[in-house]
């Protein structure tokens, strides 16, 4: 075999590892996207909070567009149907929910009142490939003349290396006789625990999330 031939030879084989490695790259981004989880969320108002601090009155709702709602998946056209066929983004039984006996140990000592709470499965992968998920409270209040959710926000999961959550998340309240809107927006890894806290003063957020 001339040198030519092998020259040839050599070139192919280095094309094929190439676009082997590429196929790897690819199957493994694949699976990255593809993984599932089940996530839990509860956001609470702390009773009887102190009117010593001040909070930046004139803040408005800001958070991410294009979400989905939980319980209503079907709503956003964003949304991968196969898994919504699945069971994505709907809510779980009671059963699922770990939180609630935390809830219900929190209620009763009356130093807290629940905002929102639900679990549901969802498919995780980049920030760039996973909707955020939208929130809001039951509760609606009259707010300069006009209907506004007490609590609603948006939770941007994304997974890279790690797990991520990005919350966007407003609280209408009162303190020191004005209301205002008050926000928890503080980006966090989720690494090596179940349930995380975020905490504002005024009102505070658990996120329990686990491989489904």
């Amino acid at each position: 075999m001339c040198s030519s031939d092998l020259d040839k030879l050599h070139k192919e084989f280095s094309m094929h590892r190439a676009l082997l490695f590429v196929a790897l790259i690819l199957l493994g981004n694949s699976a990255m996207a593809q993984r599932w989880y089940q996530v839990e969320v509860l956001v609470f108002a702390h009773n009887n909070t102190s009117n010593e601090e001040r909070w930046a009155a004139g803040l408005q709702p800001r958070y991410a567009s294009q979400a989905i709602t939980i319980g209503q998946p079907e709503s956003n056209e964003l949304a991968d149907p196969d898994a919504i066929a699945r069971g994505a983004w709907l809510p779980l039984p009671q059963d699922d929910e770990v939180l609630r006996y935390m809830l219900e140990r929190m209620e009763s000592s009356g130093k807290y009142r629940e905002l929102y709470h639900a679990a549901w499965q969802q498919p995780i992968g980049s920030e760039t490939d996973t909707l955020p998920i939208y929130i809001r409270g039951d509760q609606m209040l009259i707010n300069e003349g006009a209907n506004v959710p007490e609590l609603e926000g948006t939770l941007q999961f994304s997974k890279s290396r790690y797990l991520h959550v990005k919350p966007q998340v407003w609280f209408n309240t009162e303190s020191n006789g004005e209301r205002l809107y008050v926000k928890i927006d503080e980006k966090r890894r989720l690494t090596g625990h179940q349930i995380y806290y975020f905490d504002h003063g005024l009102f505070g957020m658990l996120i329990r999330i686990t491989q489904a």
